[in-house]
């Protein structure tokens, strides 16, 4: 028999029935065992702090590429033209990002 398709709120289906005394006898048909996550409780904190790196980088990458976008509209090779701005306003907000005292503030 094939399992239905449940909702993630459904835990558990327990079917009764009876034996040959007579007697309900609780039978488990279908049972979502909730699992945990797998991680080392000692490098949670680490693993915050790479993730923040991550996540500076991800910010400096996409700032920078907006400010680009934006030179070039402006104006003929505005990007070249910019190109020292636009690294410098993008670091400081990757760098602001990657502060590993916001990172592991609680």
């Amino acid at each position: 028999m094939d399992t239905p398709r449940l909702s993630k709120a459904v835990k558990k289906i327990t079917v009764f029935n009876r034996d040959a005394t007579g007697s309900l006898v609780p039978v488990v048909v279908f049972d979502r065992r909730r699992k945990r996550k797998k991680q080392t409780a000692g490098l949670k904190q680490i693993e915050r702090l790479v993730r923040g790196v991550g996540d500076g980088f991800d910010r400096y990458a996409s700032t920078y590429m907006k400010r680009h976008r934006r030179s070039n509209r402006k104006r003929k090779d505005g990007w070249l033209r910019d190109v020292v701005q636009n690294v410098a306003k993008a670091g400081d907000k990757g760098r602001k990002k990657m502060d590993p005292s916001r990172i592991l503030s609680w």
